[in-house]
Order: C-alpha cells, then structure tokens, then sequence
C-alpha cells in the first residue's frame, strides 16, 4: 500500500501544479480515465506501459516514487522546469548543453 500512496500522492501533486483535470492528463497521455482516478486513490495496479507513459510525461522518477526518494524542488527548480516545459525538444537538448558547459565554467572557477 505504501507504493501506491507514494505514486497516487505524487501523480496527484504534479498534476495539479500544472493545472491539469485527471481527464485532461489522462488525454495527454494517452491513457483512460479510470488508469488516473486509480492511482491517484490507491487502487488497482496499472500496467508498466501506462505507469511508464504518465512517469515521463510528469518527469517523474518511478523509483523515486515507490521507494520513497522524492527529494523536494525549489522554487528555482520549479521555475527551470516550467521554463522548459515550454520548449521543444531540441530546445531542451541545447538548453542542457549551455548550462552543463556554464556550471563547468563556475565550477573551475571556483
């Protein structure tokens, strides 16, 4: 039981801080409604393919989430996320490099 609150809580929680019904996440990502309302109320056990489906469109870590290790983010990183959220992939890719190569650049610096 302590899985599925953990996945249910986490589910729940990132989907409302991007504003989303359970059917409009559901639609997103491509699974039923019911597959959302079960997990978000710690019922049933929903299929690999539709628990990997909706962890990667939440960008959530699925072991983090069953094995209790969801570390808290920052206001900064939420601010990072919901930056990038915005972006194409290709974008994301090219915004990954820029700031792996300037926190290289502080950390020598340093």
């Amino acid at each position: 039981m302590m899985a599925k609150k953990l996945l249910g809580d986490a589910v729940k929680e990132e989907r409302l801080r991007r504003n989303l019904s359970q059917n409009a996440l559901a639609e997103q990502v491509h699974v039923s409604l019911r597959t959302i309302s079960d997990i978000e109320n710690y019922n049933g056990n929903p299929r690999f393919e539709n628990l990997y489906l909706l962890a990667s469109f939440l960008n959530l870590s699925v072991d983090a989430v069953i094995f209790d290790k969801v570390e808290p983010i920052d206001s900064t990183m939420k601010q990072i996320i919901a930056e990038l959220e915005q972006c194409s992939d290709e974008t994301k890719r090219l915004a990954l490099g820029i700031l792996r190569g300037l926190l290289s650049a502080v950390s020598e610096k340093q």
